[in-house]
């Protein structure tokens, strides 16, 4: 079979270099001149004859990325745009539907919150600090080495891991929350006409130095005192003794219904009378967070202030609040046993028993040159479980050159033999009370009390500064020698009626103020203004009330016949709670 003829085309040829020659062009190559051409350098590597992908499109556009991509792909990579894709005008009618779900709101932000608690925590902790790091440097160092200690331990057992204790905050399911806002002390009628308002912050800067202690006056001690028992001091955590339950009697005779004062009126032995609890609470008055009230009776020139007959056995003034100046305190009221009113009452209590269980009862006891008081006399068959003395103290001249004489009667809990048998230390005998640790936000003490007092006390501190002052003021009213101080614990934290005592620890009233930076001149200067308060105003009946959601004492005058039954003062405070709630 013949093959196919095949006809050689002719072909050009170019002489004077490469390519088709520019002569005898028969018009072949004028399709290609208008298509578009992309520039190419003969050094290019070429990895793909054709580039469906663009190169350039994955790569960031800019000087040290260009130089990048022409070096590696050549002048390729970083072409134009002149071969992209352009849309047909068809498509500006194409809508894309929508198929996502919609966002949800965003959650609350809890690490952020945390953070801020912490935050508040960290500056809380600070401003403790600065209020009470003007403690003995020797109690400083024992403190701040119980806590190195408590922490490390508290990271071998595992930090705040356990029991999400580093996330949440060691809050337990079913722990208290927050009560309900704390009530007035009394009703404020409407026709009390309200006279002065002394803010907190005005009285913390008031001073009265050079105020010397008291001198006792002359035949009027009365009562007699039990000598403590030294064993006591050997309770321990690991030896703890049970709390008795003790009968005894315990006076709260007001000023005004006093004998002895009212003789010591008579005979102007002073123009001011106060019992020490009345003075204790004026003086710490900027470290109280409930409220309280006070009567000032101004009889011609002669002051004298009182405290109301509640009905009960316990008056604002005596109330021996739990965790008051806590950061978290207990509920004022509420069902349950840890509400503030019912740990109050547990440790009006617990302070009776100690007293009296620390004490021995059955030895011949210290007596006085009077061993009955006069409101004695009317039970001849009770005796007081404290001593009285009548002190007083010269407070300077008032503007008019008036000369202010206090006259107070204060309490001595019991005595003990000093160095030599000769002598004899007078005690004032008071009881912390442990009620759930979980929720105090404190020391576990049956833990840690053996080894790191100092730190429980550090924390008693904080979470009842004003009961502390006003123990210590009394103590130093008084004369006392020495604070005891018992630590006493629920058997069980479900059950307020059964207690234990864990621990005993003494101290100097004069050291233990300065370790509890209670300023005794700022004290003294709050006393001396708010009886100048009272001096310049003309004779008749006044109150003053802390109120219970301000840093505020406001001072009233009220009208004539107020508080003259106790049954009206007992539906006064009925009333207040009622409002509160």
């Amino acid at each position: 079979m013949a093959l196919p003829p095949f006809n050689l085309p002719h072909i050009q040829e170019n002489a004077s270099g490469w390519g088709p020659s520019n002569t005898g062009n028969d018009g072949s190559l004028d399709k290609y001149q208008s298509p578009v051409f992309q520039l190419f350098n003969k050094c290019d590597r070429i990895g793909r004859i054709v580039d469906w992908l663009g190169v350039d499109r994955y790569y960031k556009k800019s000087e040290t990325r260009d130089r990048y991509n022409e070096r590696i792909y050549g002048s390729s990579a970083t072409a134009g745009s002149q071969f992209d894709y352009v849309h047909d005008a068809e498509e500006s009618n194409f809508q894309l539907v929508d198929s996502f779900k919609p966002q949800r709101p965003p959650q609350r932000n809890y690490r952020r919150t945390i953070q801020f608690k912490k935050l508040v925590q960290k500056d809380q902790e600070r401003r403790d600090q600065a209020k009470y790091g003007q403690m003995g440097n020797k109690a400083n160092r024992s403190i701040n080495k119980e806590r190195m200690r408590a922490y490390k331990q508290w990271q071998r057992r595992g930090g705040g891991n356990r029991a999400n204790v580093g996330r949440m905050g060691g809050k337990r399911f079913g722990d208290r929350q927050g009560g309900k806002a704390r009530a007035p002390s009394i009703q404020v009628r409407p026709e009390w006409q309200i006279l002065e308002e002394l803010d907190f912050q005005r009285l913390s800067k008031l001073s009265l130095p050079g105020i010397e202690s008291g001198k006792d006056v002359k035949g009027e001690e009365y009562g007699t005192l039990n000598y403590y028992d030294k064993n006591t001091d050997k309770v321990s955590v690991k030896g703890p003794i049970r709390l008795q339950r003790i009968s005894g009697t315990f006076y709260t005779v007001t000023t005004t219904e006093d004998p002895v004062i009212q003789k010591l009126a008579q005979t102007d032995a002073g123009n001011v009378f106060a019992t020490d609890i009345i003075l204790a609470t004026l003086m710490s008055a900027t470290r109280s967070v409930n409220s309280w009230d006070i009567i000032a009776y101004r009889v011609g020139n002669k002051l004298f202030f009182d405290k109301r007959d509640t009905g009960g056995f316990s008056n604002p003034v005596d109330a021996l609040w739990v965790s008051e100046t806590a950061t978290d305190p207990p509920p004022f009221e509420g069902g349950g046993i840890n509400n503030a009113k019912d740990l109050a009452t547990e440790a009006l209590y617990i302070n009776q028993n100690f007293r009296r269980q620390v004490l021995k009862r059955n030895e011949t006891p210290f007596k006085f040159e009077n061993e009955r008081a006069p409101f004695e006399d009317e039970n001849p068959d009770a005796r007081a479980e404290c001593a009285y003395k009548y002190r007083t103290w010269s407070l300077g001249k008032m503007s008019d050159g008036t000369p202010i004489n206090l006259v107070a009667r204060t309490e001595i809990d019991g005595v003990t033999q000093g160095p030599n048998p000769e002598t004899n230390n007078f005690l004032t005998i008071k009881a912390f009370n442990e009620w759930d640790s979980m929720q105090s936000g404190g020391h576990d003490w049956r833990k840690s009390l053996d080894t790191q007092k100092g730190a429980i006390l550090a924390t008693e501190l904080k979470n009842n500064s004003c009961k502390l002052a006003k123990w210590t003021l009394q103590a130093l009213l008084a004369g006392s020698d020495f604070i005891k101080f018992g630590y006493v614990s629920r058997v069980n934290v479900r059950n307020s009626a059964q207690h234990e005592i864990l621990g005993t620890q003494q101290h100097r009233p004069t050291e233990f103020a300065q370790n509890i930076s209670l300023n005794l001149d700022n004290a003294w200067g709050i006393l001396r203004v708010i009886i100048e308060l009272f001096m310049k105003r003309p004779p008749g009946k006044y109150l003053l009330l802390k109120d219970p959601s301000q840093q505020v004492v406001r001072v009233y005058s009220l009208p004539e016949g107020t508080f003259d039954s106790s049954a009206e003062e007992s539906s006064e405070s009925s009333e207040a709670e009622e409002d509160a709630e």
